[in-house]
């Protein structure tokens, strides 16, 4: 099984060696690692080429992108798959030998993932999700794989059969956020989807909360329009149309718990009151009684509520 790496840059030189070499340093070796530098300011690239392996390229960009300099990279890649991982984040070093295994077991699979592992200061902690809760195994309904739990499959965890992401489209350039999920769910409703438990990437929160803090959640994520296609489209199994319509409803709420947190009360009740993809439950009916109280009680009891489920897991 040969398969391509993929890394997009941008401005991450205190990591990209770190992730480079977690990647040279698998038990099973990959064919090429592909970086993408998508316009950093900060050296990133200059780093990358100073390294000396003679299976890592680089090409250079002006900035279009995380969505564009995948694509790019997937357009470069020789390899029947390509495995992805975040310029930030690293992969431990059974993870290809873990896709591979993957491979062997569901070979009708077209897209294969490992669990992961959330680096934060207090040390790591493994992504839970219970909808996944065998050794391995196909995941039979992504979106409900996706609700109250942690997203069962992230950008440096996952290895796409190429020819299939290329048939869809590959990533979509016009999404600032919630473009990787697009994919995961436009393959996850055509294709098998292969899991194992066992972690094998870390997420490095603490390398990646300065760009999270950076997104605006004002508005719910953009990616929502991508999925009511799917479902007008028919592409949606009948199956996880259920799923689908209760994953958009949480969306929109993390939207509105946004808005709670940053004072913003007025655009929280527009979109509690009047979005047509929310239901009433008991999430929806809290979020009208937080309307009423103080900001600061806002943040506390919302900030309360994250740090219990983060104990609980």
């Amino acid at each position: 099984m040969d398969i391509s790496v993929v890394i997009p840059l941008y401005n991450k030189a205190s990591y990209v060696v770190r992730a480079i070499e977690s990647v040279m340093q698998q038990t099973v070796p990959v064919k090429e690692v592909i970086v993408v530098d998508d316009g950093s300011c900060d050296g990133s690239a200059d780093i990358v080429e100073a390294l000396d392996y003679k299976n890592l390229v680089i090409h250079r960009q002006s900035n279009q992108g995380v969505s564009c300099a995948r694509n790019v990279g997937v357009s470069l890649a020789s390899s029947e798959f390509v495995a992805f991982l975040d310029a930030d984040d690293f992969w431990q070093q059974n993870f290809i030998e873990s896709i591979c295994c993957l491979h062997q077991l569901y070979p009708a699979a077209k897209l294969l993932c490992t669990g992961y592992e959330f680096g934060t200061l207090d040390g790591n902690r493994n992504a839970v999700n219970s909808k996944l809760d065998a050794a391995h195994g196909l995941i039979k309904d992504y979106f409900q794989a996706c609700c109250n739990e942690d997203l069962p499959i992230t950008a440096s965890s996952v290895c796409l059969d190429k020819h299939c992401l290329i048939s869809m489209g590959g990533f979509p350039e016009s999404l600032t956020l919630g473009e990787d999920q697009v994919v995961w769910a436009s393959i996850a409703c055509k294709w098998p989807i292969a899991y194992m438990q066992n972690s094998c990437v870390v997420y490095d929160l603490q390398a990646s909360e300065s760009a999270s803090e950076r997104i605006d959640y004002q508005s719910p994520s953009p990616h929502l329009m991508t999925f009511e296609q799917l479902e007008l489209q028919g592409a949606v199994p009948e199956k996880m149309l259920k799923s689908l319509h209760y994953l958009q409803h949480l969306t929109v709420m993390s939207s509105i718990k946004s808005n709670l947190i940053h004072g913003r009360k007025r655009q929280a009740a527009k979109l509690l009151f009047t979005h047509p993809m929310l239901r009433w439950d008991l999430y929806r009916l809290s979020a009208v009684l937080l309307l009423l109280l103080p900001v600061s009680l806002n943040v506390w009891l919302l900030k309360k509520a994250k740090s219990r489920r983060a104990k609980s897991i």
